[in-house]
C-alpha cells in the first residue's frame, strides 16, 4: 500500500475518533490493552481471541516515549491489517511489508497527534523521536 494511501487512513480514523493519541484510539476501538512481562522483546503484540484483537505491550516501556509509537505501530497491524493474521505468519515477504506498513501508519498517525498536542507541526522529525519513541530509520 502507498504512503499517501496509509497517511489518508492515519487522517480518517483521526478524524473520526477527534484523537491521534494511540491509546485513547484504543479505548475508543474496545481494544483491549495489557501491559505484560515480555522480556527484552517484543515491545508489543497483536493478538487475537474470538476474532477480537488484544494488545500486549511490554512493561519495560510503560514510561518511556517509545510506548507511543508501539502501541501506534499495533493499531496499524489492527486497522490496516484486520483479518490478516494468519498470511502474517506464515509468510516472511508479508511479514516484512505488513511491519512495514504499521510502522508507516504509527509514523502518519503520531505526526498528527503532535499537531494535535501542539497545534503546530513538528520542527523536525527528532521532535517526534524525543516525545514518542519513533525509531530513527
Amino acid at each position: 500500500m502507498s504512503n499517501n494511501r496509509i497517511a489518508e487512513i492515519s487522517r480518517i480514523v483521526t478524524n473520526s475518533y477527534h484523537t491521534a493519541d494511540p491509546f485513547v484510539l484504543a479505548d475508543k476501538l474496545n481494544i483491549d490493552v495489557r501491559w505484560k512481562s515480555l522480556g527484552r522483546s517484543p515491545l508489543g503484540k497483536t493478538m487475537y481471541d474470538n476474532g477480537e484483537p488484544i494488545v500486549l505491550l511490554n512493561e519495560q516501556i510503560h514510561d518511556q516515549p517509545l510506548r507511543y509509537f508501539t502501541m501506534a505501530h499495533e493499531l496499524g497491524h489492527i486497522i490496516m491489517q484486520e483479518g490478516l493474521i494468519g498470511y502474517y505468519t506464515l509468510n516472511n515477504y508479508a511479514h516484512s511489508s505488513l511491519e512495514n506498513e504499521a510502522n508507516e501508519f504509527a509514523v502518519a498517525s503520531l505526526g498528527q497527534l503532535y499537531i494535535e498536542e501542539n497545534q503546530r507541526l513538528p520542527d523536525n522529525y527528532f521532535d517526534l523521536v524525543y516525545l514518542y519513541g519513533m525509531p530513527i530509520f
